[in-house]
């Protein structure tokens, strides 16, 4: 089971850095996870129907896991493991597990419905955070959030076969849409007559008020609020910086944060989906905001992608193993 490293030497930090910095963050954390029967398959949606949280995605194999809004990480780690382990004991009650990946297990196999091209939206899992930042932080909380969109990569779980990130399958388009200096601000959150707002990676919530992160892949609770918490220690550290967007230099600076422009927002974007964190361009970016990108490689499970038929039951099986050792929870049967 992977070290939960936000939960114990980093964490009085980060909590110590928030009082300094943005007071109160209160975060809510809400996950998609597949449903698999006991071959490793996916379950009949009769079987998910009456799971908690069924109702949650828009498709009849998943379901979603929501947390409290926390003040902490660590508060936040274990309302998710909590609320997690009490929906795996209702999946085995039925004959079913809970699966962390962030595409439909099926479209993984070389022979899925949809090789080589775009499945619906109902066929991707993934994480929403919502961050609650006080009035004058908020702008620049969703402006860093935007820049750290290609952090996904991280914690990422699928590929093509072909090598490329199967994440971006639901990736956003990268838009500049704020005035010069800015991506964003706060009077920008209405989105136009149409646009598919569900497709951002960051959003305005309750008029405002919220800031939607939604750019994480369906892992275990270990990794992700590992992530969550390195992000939240980045926008700590920005807010009480001077924030500057520039072409080159991103990252920390004295007594700056420089955000990427737009182009440069979606060079590295692109360079996650692609690549992932093999790219050195990706690494290097991720790790001037202080991510240690070499942990992640070496405690993320390898993305899985372009199986067999035949062996994918017995990869979602052992999938479904990790996410119930994360949770100190028996596997099914």
């Amino acid at each position: 089971m992977t070290t939960h490293r936000s939960v114990g030497r980093q964490q009085h930090h980060r909590e110590r850095s928030a009082a300094v910095s943005l007071g109160s963050l209160p975060t809510t954390l809400t996950t998609d996870y597949w449903v698999v029967d006991e071959t490793g398959r996916l379950a009949d949606p009769s079987r998910v129907a009456d799971l908690p949280g069924a109702a949650g995605t828009d498709s009849p194999h998943s379901l979603a896991v929501e947390t409290s809004p926390c003040e902490s990480c660590a508060e936040l780690h274990r309302s998710l493991t909590d609320r997690l382990r009490s929906t795996v004991t209702a999946a085995h009650d039925r004959g079913c597990r809970l699966l962390a990946l962030g595409i439909r297990p099926d479209l993984l196999a070389d022979d899925s419905p949809f090789p080589g091209g775009q499945p619906p939206p109902s066929a991707t899992a993934g994480t929403r955070v919502a961050f609650e930042p006080e009035a004058a932080a908020a702008a620049d909380c969703y402006n860093t959030l935007l820049a750290l969109d290609p952090a996904f990569t991280c914690v990422n779980t699928t590929t093509r076969a072909d090598g490329d990130q199967r994440y971006a399958c639901g990736r956003p388009s990268l838009s500049y849409g704020g005035p010069p200096g800015r991506y964003r601000t706060t009077g920008d959150h209405d989105a136009p007559a149409g646009a598919t707002t569900d497709r951002q990676p960051v959003a305005w919530l309750d008029g405002g008020s919220r800031i939607e992160w939604r750019s994480l892949d369906a892992t275990t609770p270990t990794l992700l609020v590992d992530l969550i918490a390195d992000v939240t220690t980045i926008l700590q550290e920005a807010a009480i910086r001077r924030l500057s967007i520039e072409s080159f230099g991103n990252g920390f600076d004295a007594d700056r944060v420089v955000l990427p422009t737009p182009e440069w927002r979606a060079i590295y974007t692109s360079e996650a989906i692609q690549r992932g964190l093999s790219s050195v361009l990706l690494r290097a970016y991720l790790e001037r905001f202080g991510i240690e990108t070499g942990w992640y490689r070496a405690a993320s499970p390898s993305a899985v992608g372009g199986v067999s038929s035949s062996e994918l039951p017995g990869l979602c099986r052992r999938r479904a193993s990790d996410l119930e050792a994360d949770l100190g929870v028996s596997p099914l049967g």
